[in-house]
C-alpha cells in the first residue's frame, strides 16, 4: 500500500511540475499576444489590445490639476514683483516656501489656495531661481544643513 502512495505522491509532484510549466508558458505567450497587438494598433488603430494597459490619452474631465490652479491664483498678477516685493519687506533670510505663505495670506487666498502650497511654492522657488540668474536675488543654504535655500534682495 505505501508503494501505491508513493507512486501518486510522485505522479503528483509531476503533475503540478507540468501545470507550473503550462502557467509560465502561458504568460509568456500572453505577453507575445499583447507585444504583436499592440505593433498592430500602431498601424490600425481600430485594434484594441487585449491587454489592461490602454494606449490612448485619458480624455480630461475639465477638472484643474494642481498647476492650472497655481496658474489661475496668479493670473493678472507679476510673480517676479510679488517675490521681490516680500523679499524688500522681510527682515531676515527667507525660504521659498515662506514667500509663497506670505503670499497666500496677503492676497487673503487661503480658501482657493487650500492643499496647494507645495506648487506655490514650487512656483515661486523657480521664480527665484530666474531673479537670481538675473542677479536680482542670492541665496544661503539653511543652517540646519538640509537642502533649502535662504534667499535675500542682492545688495
Amino acid at each position: 500500500m505505501s508503494d501505491v502512495v508513493e507512486e501518486l505522491k510522485a505522479k503528483l509532484a509531476e503533475k503540478k511540475d507540468r501545470l507550473e510549466a503550462i502557467r509560465v508558458e502561458q504568460a509568456a505567450l500572453e505577453e507575445e499576444v499583447i507585444a504583436f497587438e499592440t505593433v498592430i494598433a500602431c498601424y490600425d488603430p481600430s485594434i484594441r489590445p487585449s491587454g489592461t494597459a490602454s494606449f490612448r490619452r485619458p480624455v480630461s474631465t475639465g477638472g484643474l490639476t494642481p498647476t492650472k490652479r497655481v496658474t489661475a491664483l496668479l493670473k493678472g498678477r507679476n510673480s517676479r514683483h510679488i517675490v521681490l516685493e516680500i523679499l524688500r519687506g522681510a527682515e531676515r533670510l527667507v525660504a521659498a516656501a515662506e514667500i509663497a505663505q506670505s503670499f497666500v495670506d496677503k492676497e487673503q487666498l487661503a480658501d482657493r489656495a487650500a492643499g496647494l502650497s507645495s506648487h506655490i511654492t514650487s512656483r515661486f522657488a523657480t521664480v527665484l531661481n530666474g531673479l537670481r540668474k538675473q542677479g536680482l536675488v542670492r541665496f544661503e543654504p539653511s543652517e540646519d544643513g538640509n537642502s533649502r535655500r535662504l534667499w535675500e534682495i542682492a545688495r
